[in-house]
């Protein structure tokens, strides 16, 4: 009866620790290129921190547990500064009928610029590619 016990005891356990990681592990890998033309500080992508990536400089692959596309170029929220000013993020579309979620992958994607009035606003797009021209 004791051994039956443990047996079901280690089994959920197990099962406990086994689900924890299926639920909590980041499967897509996502590696970034500064093509701004500028050094940018406290850069987060998405819920993750990246902290200084000089220009022209780019990342190690990153994991995150999820990533978010639009008509297949990314959209993930981007925060971060460029000398002393917060840059906004370039919200390029607004219609999201062909937004989706990847959960595994590999990716690389240039991390770019465009002038705004009194901002500069960044947006990704993949890598050695260009949001305003053709794909």
């Amino acid at each position: 009866m004791y051994l039956r016990k443990n047996i079901i005891f280690v089994s959920v356990i197990t099962l406990s620790v086994v689900l924890s990681y299926l639920l909590i592990r980041k499967n897509v890998s996502i590696k970034f290129y500064n093509k701004t033309g500028q050094d940018i500080d406290s850069l987060v992508i998405g819920d993750t921190y990246i902290g200084h990536l000089s220009n022209n400089g780019s990342t190690e692959f990153l994991q995150f547990k999820e990533f978010h596309f639009d008509s297949g170029i990314p959209y993930e929220n981007l925060t971060g500064n460029i000398h002393t000013n917060v840059f906004s993020q370039f919200y390029w579309s607004w219609c999201g009928t062909e937004r989706y979620i990847k959960t595994n992958g590999s990716y690389t994607f240039d991390l770019k610029a465009k002038p705004g009035i009194d901002t500069v606003w960044m947006y990704l797009t993949n890598h050695n590619s260009d949001l305003f021209n053709s794909q």
